[in-house]
This record gives structure tokens, C-alpha cells and sequence, in this order.
């Protein structure tokens, strides 16, 4: 099993700031460029350069992405149409609104997913939906976060984070559910708050805890396990389906690794919805096999690309994505 090499320190006199947004400052910092905090609590900074000014939210938010390029990846059925226009695959998929008939549903395929179709985080995402009940309930779920909720077709494989900026991939994570692994002497709950160690509990760092939730509880129990339970050496378990950094997942560098197949497609898919900056949601079934269409399907666009994921990876190389993303920033007036 390979060691993590996970080595975030936060960054001295910003640690209020997210991850994403302490390595942009960083690197104002560290191009002696004029620095200004505008509203620390919303991630909003400034930095002059060459007599112009430019804002920064949340790290990567800024006039390097259009107000309609934005606009399009904010909302995950408008990212659809953006795809389906440059002939990138997806999911084949439908968009309900409140009230719809139970009709529009007669020819959904199982498994399934369903989400909100304007959420981010993995807010209110089911996947691997297997029966009209089940689906049923995760539609009444996405509708409590949106008015709009998208539901498609499950496609099997593991969901790869491209970091595109200026048309050039420049990091590639693989973004793995929460998990442990054994070594013969603690119990699960011990394991968890092990590797919870260097961990944070919001976004001002790039791995956040595992949280022991009923989400965990049902996947343990799915699985004849319990919190008190040992684990062998070398047993690895996971502890819920969803891959999101937020609930404790782990983020593992494969940019050398990645076929440039799968890396033009993530550059095409910025570049169908105008996109500068984008952190492109891939999922392939098997990136070891000959790369085809039948392999992969592109899930979303995300404007506010997190960069940490990166930086910091639970396993690999420090990209420094920072560099790329700065100087898209300071071309983009």
C-alpha cells in the first residue's frame, strides 16, 4: 500500500482563507504583487498588476471566466446542452421540474442518478439507483435543494478531476470515496480518527474529515461492520459511494498517468462552454483499456475549480496549479 504524502501547512497570517485562495495568495506573495483583502470571510481579494486591478473570489473566480461561461457551468442541465452542441458524451438524461408527471419517468433505465440540477459539493446526489422506489426518493430529495432536478443514466467507472486553464490540462486527480485500511490492530472508528489526523472540518483545507454519519453507519452495516469492529492488515473498506473531498474522500494525482485522450476531451469541454478556468468532472470505466467515446462520460463543468485537490494531493505531486491560474488572471483584461 503506497504512504500518503499529504504535506498542507496553512499558510501564515491567512489561515481564515480556503485552501484554494491561501495558494493564490501565495503566489501574489511570493511575485511581490500589491495584495489586497477586500472581505476575508467570502474569500474576496484584490492584487494589482501593471496599473490594473483584478478580483479574485474563492481563488479562481474572476474576469478569466466570462459572466456566461459561468453562468453555464453554474447550472448542470445548461452545461448538458453547452456538450451535446461540441458532441462531447454524456449521460443520456432528462430534466424535471415541480409538478411533472410520473410519466416522463416510464422510460428511465436502471441504475440510475439523480441531482439537483443547480448544487454543488455532491449536495443531494444519488447514484446507483435501482428501483422506482428508490428513484422516487431521491427525486423528493434533489427537489428540497432545486427547483429543477436532473435524472440520468448511472455510468460505472471512477470520477477523475481535469484542472484545464488556457485550453491546457494542467492536473488530473483521482478523486476516491472515503476510505480506510487495516493494520491488524484498531478498530474502525480508531482507523478513521487516525487518518482524520492533519484533517480539516471546512474548506481552509484540501482534505477534509471523514464525518461517522448515518451515510457511513448504513455502509458499514451494508457490510456485517460496525465502528467497533477490527480490521485486518492491508483490509480496505469504504465507507460511502460519493467521492467528494467535502465527506472525506481522498484525492490522488494521476496527471502523468492520464491518457491525452481523456485529457483533450476535458480541454474541449471548457472550451464548449467558453470556459478559461474549469476543474472538468470525468468519469471513465477503464483509463487502462485502448481510450474510446464508449469509455467515459463527461459529468460537469466547475468555474470555481478547486485547486487544492492539486497542491495537495492524499497521494502524488504538488502540481503548484497556482502559477497556470494566476497568470490566466493577470492576461485577462
Amino acid at each position: 500500500m503506497q504512504k500518503s504524502t499529504y504535506t498542507f501547512e496553512p499558510l501564515a497570517g491567512y489561515e481564515q482563507f480556503e485552501a484554494t485562495t491561501q495558494i493564490i495568495i501565495a503566489e501574489i506573495l511570493r511575485r511581490k504583487l500589491p495584495l489586497e483583502i477586500i472581505d476575508a470571510d467570502n474569500n474576496l481579494i484584490a492584487v494589482q498588476y501593471q496599473g490594473q486591478e483584478y478580483v479574485i473570489h474563492e481563488g479562481t473566480i474572476s474576469d478569466a471566466n466570462s459572466l456566461i461561461a459561468y453562468w453555464i457551468s453554474n447550472d448542470k442541465w445548461m452545461t448538458r446542452q453547452f456538450l451535446k452542441r461540441a458532441g462531447i458524451r454524456q449521460a443520456k438524461g432528462l430534466l424535471l421540474k415541480e409538478g411533472y408527471h410520473r410519466a416522463a419517468l416510464q422510460n428511465i433505465r436502471f441504475p440510475a442518478v439523480v441531482k439537483p440540477a443547480d448544487t454543488d459539493h455532491g449536495i443531494a446526489v444519488s447514484t446507483n439507483i435501482r428501483s422506482t422506489d428508490e428513484l422516487q426518493s431521491a427525486i423528493h430529495q434533489a427537489f428540497n435543494h432545486s427547483k429543477r432536478v436532473i435524472v440520468e443514466e448511472y455510468f460505472p467507472g471512477q470520477e477523475y478531476r481535469f484542472l484545464v486553464i488556457d485550453g491546457l490540462v494542467r492536473a488530473i486527480a483521482f478523486r476516491e470515496p472515503a476510505n480506510i485500511t487495516g493494520d491488524g490492530t484498531h478498530t474502525i472508528q480508531q482507523l478513521i480518527d487516525l487518518k482524520n489526523e492533519g484533517r480539516g472540518t471546512d474548506y481552509r483545507h484540501p482534505l477534509l474529515q471523514i464525518q461517522v454519519d448515518e451515510e457511513v453507519k448504513r455502509h458499514l452495516k451494508a457490510q456485517s461492520l460496525q465502528l467497533e469492529t477490527g480490521l485486518a492488515a492491508g483490509e480496505k473498506i469504504y465507507l460511502r459511494k460519493n467521492s467528494n473531498l467535502s465527506t472525506g474522500g481522498d484525492s490522488i494525482d494521476v496527471t502523468d498517468e492520464m491518457p491525452d485522450f481523456y485529457k483533450q476531451v476535458a480541454a474541449q469541454a471548457a472550451k464548449a462552454a467558453g470556459l478559461n478556468i474549469a476543474g472538468i468532472d470525468i468519469i471513465i470505466d477503464d483509463w487502462q483499456a485502448a481510450p474510446s467515446r464508449e469509455h467515459y462520460i463527461v459529468v460537469e463543468l466547475n468555474a470555481p475549480a478547486m485547486l487544492s485537490m492539486h497542491d495537495f494531493p492524499y497521494r502524488g505531486k504538488n502540481r503548484q496549479v497556482e502559477k497556470y491560474v494566476l497568470d490566466s488572471i493577470l492576461g485577462s483584461k
